[in-house]
């Protein structure tokens, strides 16, 4: 099954662009996992297969995930890019998976910031040499405490009752197309699962 897997992952990477930086390619296994994910095409060779080498890492991981023996788990993989500009690459990969006999499904959402120039993960530290505009913003815990509070009152959304504030900061962030930055809360994160995952616009 792996081997199938290896192969596909390595088909949709031979495949040439003709629309733009990235494209779609879907696999399917065994009528209930279906991963939706992008290959990148660039003109630096280098670049581009650091970039699809850490996009794959993500669809295994998701995979080894889910292909547990004894237990049988329904998979799907989609995703967005949601910043592909002056060398900023961001994609948002959407896991939702349910095993059966769980109450309900889970979603989680993955975000991968790439520097198009060097095929390298963007990082938090990052951003001031990204942009100015980035280092006169508040992106601390206690910053984005505040502006999640307010984004919550502000959207009717409870919070747990007894969240006070962030120890640190999400690990999944990602740059929209206006160079937003976005923070995501997964379910039960901060919040009851009903809730849903919070997407937080930290620039604004």
């Amino acid at each position: 099954m792996k081997k199938i897997f290896y192969a596909a992952m390595i088909l949709a990477l031979m495949i040439p662009n003709i629309c733009g930086a990235t494209e779609i390619k879907s696999t399917d296994y065994t009528g209930d996992f279906k991963f939706t994910y992008p290959t990148v095409k660039i003109s630096n060779t280098f670049v581009e297969n650091r970039i699809n080498q850490k996009i794959r890492e993500e669809v295994k991981e998701l995979f080894d995930t889910v292909k547990q023996p004894d237990i049988s788990t329904a998979a799907k993989m989609t995703y967005e890019i949601m910043c592909d500009d002056k060398n900023i690459l961001s994609i948002v990969l959407t896991e939702m998976m349910y095993n059966q006999g769980a109450a309900h499904p889970l979603t989680f959402k993955r975000a991968l910031n790439f520097d198009t120039r060097t095929g390298k993960p963007i990082k938090l530290e990052n951003l001031p040499k990204i942009s100015s505009e980035y280092a006169k913003k508040d992106y601390t815990p206690e910053g984005i405490t505040k502006k999640l509070k307010k984004y919550a009152r502000e959207n009717n959304i409870m919070l747990y009752s007894d969240f006070k504030k962030l120890e640190k900061l999400p690990e999944n962030f990602y740059f929209d197309k206006n160079f937003h930055l976005h923070f995501i809360f997964q379910q039960y994160d901060v919040a009851p699962y009903a809730v849903g995952i919070i997407d937080l616009d930290a620039t604004l």
